[in-house]
């Protein structure tokens, strides 16, 4: 009996052993807004593969997500607004040279061409493997969540954008709307699914320095829900980095690759995430545009953004989360 009993130890052990085991380190990169169109492609055209010219010393990275602000599309009739943005397919290949692993697209240009352009844009991300959050072909399929298995981790991701003509609805396609109803709903769903959660927010006041009291309020109601990161998108310029009960709210990532005006210059920042046993790492990353071409900041550029996104975080009392590496 005493040598069952010790099979029968040995036995479970073993069991949860092979149910649970040790993860992996996974990089993850969040990015603001990509736009490659309108000046992007007045002043690129067809020779796009120069924009990674110096992408790759940014490192590894298992995962990049970014808000795909407009749709792909060859469609003509815009909807009636100040600004239409439109991604010309022959630039899908340019999606795949940085690394992108899926993609927000629940924003406020997603819909500029319409239904058609709408659902000309999942079929084309669809064509070259790019999941995509925020959008679908009813309000279901918008709020859909995709969870990406890297290392041993299970990692969600949800998206939502504002209401209005395009929000989806249960018999239409469209964008998943930012009803907190609905968002708290999915997080506490998607919760029990996964290691890691994250939930992007296409929001906020373009070129404040600081998200509205609304934004803060919702943010921390999702942490509440389960989310474990939430990154924002919109303003166009990069805002402060909350820590909330232990998880963070990067509120605004500003621009990534932005062609939707003629400013090719500037400086911005990737949100860097390092899952493993010990819990996640988070790094604010400063990346230097020139040209419509990334790199890793240096210098003054690199220094200046950081201070930057430091004094933007304060009114939270919480310093930008940087580890070692992002300071070397």
């Amino acid at each position: 009996m005493k040598l069952t009993l010790q099979f029968l130890t040995v036995f479970i052990f073993a069991s949860v052993s092979a149910q649970t085991p040790e993860k992996g380190e996974v990089v993850l990169l969040f990015a603001g807004d990509l736009v490659l169109s309108d000046h992007f492609e007045q002043v690129i055209g067809d020779d796009y593969q120069d924009v990674l010219k110096n992408w790759s010393e940014v490192g590894p990275f298992d995962i990049f997500m970014v808000n795909l602000e407009h749709p792909i599309t060859t469609a003509t009739q815009k909807v009636e607004k100040k600004f239409n943005f439109k991604m010309s397919p022959k630039y899908l290949p340019l999606l795949k040279g940085f690394g992108i692993t899926l993609v927000n697209a629940a924003n406020n240009h997603i819909a500029d061409y319409g239904l058609e352009g709408l659902e000309e844009t999942i079929r084309h991300l669809e064509s070259i493997d790019i999941p995509y959050v925020g959008i679908g072909g009813n309000l279901q399929a918008a709020r859909k969540p995709v969870v990406l298995e890297k290392a041993g981790w299970k990692i969600g991701f949800l998206g939502y954008f504002g209401g209005g003509d395009f929000a989806a609805r249960a018999d239409r396609a469209g964008f998943a709307p930012r009803r907190e109803s609905i968002i708290l709903q999915d997080v506490r769903r998607l919760r029990t699914e996964v290691d890691y959660l994250v939930v992007n927010f296409h929001w906020g006041v373009e070129r404040s320095p600081e998200p509205e009291p609304e934004q803060v309020h919702l943010a921390r109601k999702v942490i509440d829900a389960g989310a474990d990161l939430i990154v924002g998108h919109h303003p166009h310029i990069l805002q402060g980095i909350e820590e909330y009960e232990g998880k963070h709210i990067a509120y605004s990532l500003g621009n990534f690759v932005f062609g939707g005006n003629s400013r090719h210059t500037y400086d911005t920042a990737l949100l860097k995430v390092t899952l493993s046993n010990n819990g996640p790492a988070i790094d604010l990353v400063p990346i230097s545009v020139e040209r419509w071409r990334p790199r890793p900041a240096t210098g003054a550029s690199k220094e200046n953004t950081l201070s930057l996104v430091k004094s933007r975080s304060e009114k939270f009392k919480q310093e930008i989360p940087t580890s070692k590496g992002a300071q070397e």
